[in-house]
């Protein structure tokens, strides 16, 4: 498995790649080494994160596999998926579409391992923000936060 590490506006993002398909994006620690690739799949997931970050993308067209996975998990992941750049979805609006729990759903999305291509950060409680990726009042929440201010997201 490839690895390239980016650096973004909210922080390092490693992305791991094998035979051009996306298998993790995630954070990383202020300290790794931003780590650069030049095969064509490492330069076209840079250029992608680029310019969803310099707001001239909207929407990833990587394509990914999920490395693990529940059936319910992969259920809630689909359906995040859907949410459009610049909306979001509530935790309970998401899981009455599946027929299953507000909670759950949370917890799927804490265990999502494709940050950006399965946008969990468009995903908000019913009374505001919620948590991002297990943190409910932290950092994390903050890039949440910015992350959608640079959607300009307007409303659920």
């Amino acid at each position: 498995m490839d690895q390239i590490v980016v650096k973004t506006p909210i922080g390092k993002i490693a992305v791991d790649y094998q035979d051009d398909f996306v298998m993790e994006v995630r954070q990383v620690a202020d300290q790794v080494r931003a780590l650069s690739k030049k095969d064509p799949f490492a330069v076209e997931i840079q250029k992608q994160l680029t310019a969803y970050f310099s707001g001239d993308l909207e929407e990833f067209n990587l394509p990914f596999l999920f490395k693990q996975g529940t059936d319910y998990q992969l259920r809630v992941w689909d359906q995040i998926r859907k949410i459009s750049f610049g909306s979001t979805k509530t935790y309970g609006e998401i899981a009455k579409k599946i027929k299953s729990g507000p909670r759950a759903v949370g917890n799927a999305c804490r265990r999502n391992q494709l940050l950006l291509l399965v946008p969990c950060h468009r995903v908000v409680s019913v009374a505001g923000l919620g948590g991002f990726m297990g943190d409910d009042t932290g950092k994390l929440v903050q890039r949440k936060q910015w992350l959608l201010d640079h959607e300009q997201v307007v409303d659920s």
